[in-house]
């Protein structure tokens, strides 16, 4: 028999009685447990295709010739889970100032704060974030192969992106790219110039708003679990 206290006595609620706001938290913990994908997503990837660097010696940039750099794609997930592809009008505008004095031989080099990077993705949907300071290492491997990595954090400008989707502060950027063959050059002792191209990624938290849409829609995919399973 189970027992309720109710003030200063306790009331008789019968074997396996559970109140009615007990049932729904019951629901909400099994939504969470059994479709963890979705209703625990604690991270958010936009992962970049074609994205194309330049740099002049002292500042790493887009190479968009009369405006952003057109992306090949931008891809979305939650948990590792895909969301959806953009490929139509996705852009990169790209700012990273104060990359100077990076090794021939190879290494990492600091860059200043103050850059920025604006996404955008065709239909008015966009994020735009600051840059702090960013980590470029450049990485010469056997032959003519050579890369560049960029690692940074972001800070939310503004955002409306696809998707349901709402990214919180702080938000990681990092990039990925191989050195165009020929269009590297040198004083003797530092990079002056290079033309790289890769791929891309942001990675951040959801806001709370977009983590209760993410909550509704684990307690969606038991709903159906379970009508299924009745079937």
């Amino acid at each position: 028999m189970n027992y309720r206290r109710m003030g200063n006595s306790v009331k008789k609620t019968g074997l396996g009685s559970t109140p009615k706001w007990g049932g729904l938290l019951l629901a909400v913990i099994g939504a969470v447990c059994l479709a963890p994908t979705a209703a625990t997503a604690g991270m958010i990837q936009i992962q970049l295709g074609g994205v194309d660097f330049g740099y002049d010696g002292a500042d790493l940039v887009d190479m968009g010739t009369s405006g952003p750099d057109s992306l090949t794609n931008a891809t979305f997930l939650a948990d590792n889970v895909l969301l959806g592809v953009d490929t139509t009008n996705v852009t990169l505008d790209l700012d990273i100032p104060d990359v100077i004095e990076i090794p021939i031989i190879g290494g990492q080099v600091i860059s200043s704060t103050g850059g920025s990077i604006d996404l955008n993705l065709g239909g008015g949907e966009y994020i735009s974030l600051t840059l702090d300071q960013a980590t470029i290492a450049y990485l010469p491997l056997v032959g003519t192969v050579q890369f560049v990595f960029v690692a940074t954090d972001g800070n939310l400008v503004d955002q409306n992106l696809p998707y349901g989707l709402s990214m919180a502060d702080p938000i990681s950027v990092s990039f990925s790219t191989q050195i165009i063959k020929g269009s590297v050059s040198d004083d003797g002792t530092y990079i002056t110039a290079f033309r790289s191209s890769g791929t891309g990624e942001l990675t951040g938290v959801p806001e709370p708003a977009t983590m209760t849409l993410l909550v509704l829609g684990g307690m969606t995919v038991l709903a159906r679990r379970r009508r299924r399973g009745a079937a």
